[in-house]
Order: C-alpha cells, then structure tokens, then sequence
C-alpha cells in the first residue's frame, strides 16, 4: 500500500515540474514574441519617420507616401493579429495544464497572463 501512494506522489510532483516547465517554456515564448514585435514596432516607427522626413523635403511625392504609411499601418494590424492567434493557442494548450496546477502556481501564471496583456496593449494601444 505504501508503494503505490509512494508511486503516485511521485507522478504528482513529476507532473507538477512538467507543468512548471510547460509554463516556463509559454513565458519564455511569450516573451521572445513580445520582444519581436517591440523590434519590429521600432522598424516600423523608424520608416514611418524617414517616410515623413522624406515627404517633407519633397512635398510633390507626399500623396505617394501617404499610401506607404496605410500600408505599414495594415502590416502592423496583420503582425498584431498573428500575435493574437499565437497567443490564443498557447493559452488553449495549456489551460488543462493550469486547471491541474495548485492554486499558488494558478495565480503566477495568472498573473503573468495579465503582464503579458498589458504589455501588449502598451506595444499596440488600448485597442489591441
């Protein structure tokens, strides 16, 4: 008797630190995208403002320029959404994982979930 409860808090923590590392592994990925879409959000920053420097040396090619920044704008809106669908599959990947999880380890990734949420929405605006 004692084996077999000796067994399955054995699988218990096994799946705990498994649950751990899964977690990590999601921040960790949600960090690393993060920190491609400030670089990319950066890119996009630096050619809007050479588009505007440029516009306003020569004020004739301005209306041309004018689409440059629609399309930029719709690349930044397609990279946000791409964003939204990754971060939506880890999410449903790993809510199983988070419901078996204590409750102490619930509420950091919880809490690292708001983190993430609200860096975005500093990165892309209120509208993300």
């Amino acid at each position: 008797m004692n084996d077999i409860r000796q067994d399955l808090e054995n699988v218990a923590e096994s799946l705990v630190e498994l649950a751990k590392e899964a977690s990590y592994v999601a921040i960790g990925a949600g960090v690393l995208g993060f920190q491609k879409a400030q670089v990319r959000r950066q890119e996009l920053i630096r050619a809007a403002g050479h588009a505007r420097r440029v516009a306003g040396i020569s004020r004739g090619f301005a209306g041309s320029f004018g689409g440059g920044r629609e399309q930029m704008a719709k690349r930044a809106t397609d990279f946000d959404a791409s964003v939204v669908q990754v971060i939506k599959l880890i999410d449903s990947t790993l809510e199983p994982v988070l419901q078996r999880l204590p409750e102490g380890m619930q509420a950091i990734l919880l809490q690292a979930r708001e983190a993430r949420d609200e860096l975005r929405t500093r990165v892309f605006g209120p509208s993300a």
